[in-house]
């Protein structure tokens, strides 16, 4: 009589089993943890909105009004701006080509006035990247903490796109004087104040 041999025990379905949950967890934790995460700000379905003061730049909670304000000089970037990549920036192409109903979002983030900003618009080819047009525009008194859009210049350009650039900007209330033609010489010839260390600064 023929002894029964022993079926071998075929361990590679568990194993693959195993793997798959392994990896399956580690990319839950990869993705869960390790992934940077956009962080999304949200504004009032208006035209004027206020927003949030904070900002990446940090001040000590005791920090004297010549502190903040000089804060705001150097960093002034960070808290007045038209919105990343201008994709609120609005603006109509008519049937021939020319640019119309410009609106140009402004965020004032400083606790002051906006006493005047100047803002320079590009009319671009976007085919290859040439500036075929462009134009000056004074905004006067941007409100503290707020969002706000203002209407921009037209062209007759045809078959252009939009870009827009913060040239100058003046505030007195933090003694902030900002002028395009300086940003070269303000590290060399410290800007409007002499000073390198807070070019911005005048009085």
């Amino acid at each position: 009589m023929r002894q029964k041999q022993k079926k071998k025990t075929n361990w590679y379905p568990l194993i693959t089993v195993i793997l798959a949950i392994s990896f399956g967890i580690g990319f839950y934790v990869k993705t869960t943890y390790f992934t940077a995460k956009e962080v999304i700000v949200e504004l009032d379905d208006v035209k004027k909105t206020t927003i949030s003061t904070s900002s990446n730049i940090e001040l000590a909670k005791d920090a004297s009004s010549t502190e903040k304000n000089l804060n705001y000089r150097k960093n002034w970037k960070d808290f007045i701006y038209i919105p990343p990549l201008h994709k609120d920036v609005e603006f109509t192409i008519t049937e021939d080509g020319s640019v119309i109903n410009l609106n140009i979002p402004i965020v004032n983030k400083t606790e002051y006035p906006i006493e005047s900003l100047t803002i320079k618009v590009f009319y671009i080819n976007p085919s290859n990247r040439n500036t075929v047009d462009s134009k000056e525009f004074e905004i006067k008194n941007v409100q503290p903490n707020n969002r706000i859009s203002f209407k921009g210049p037209e062209s007759n350009s045809k078959g252009v796109t939009v870009i827009c650039d913060i040239i100058k900007a003046r505030s007195n209330n933090f003694n902030f004087c900002f002028d395009q033609d300086l940003m070269k010489d303000s590290q060399v010839k410290g800007g409007f104040s002499g000073d390198p260390n807070d070019p911005w600064h005048c009085k």
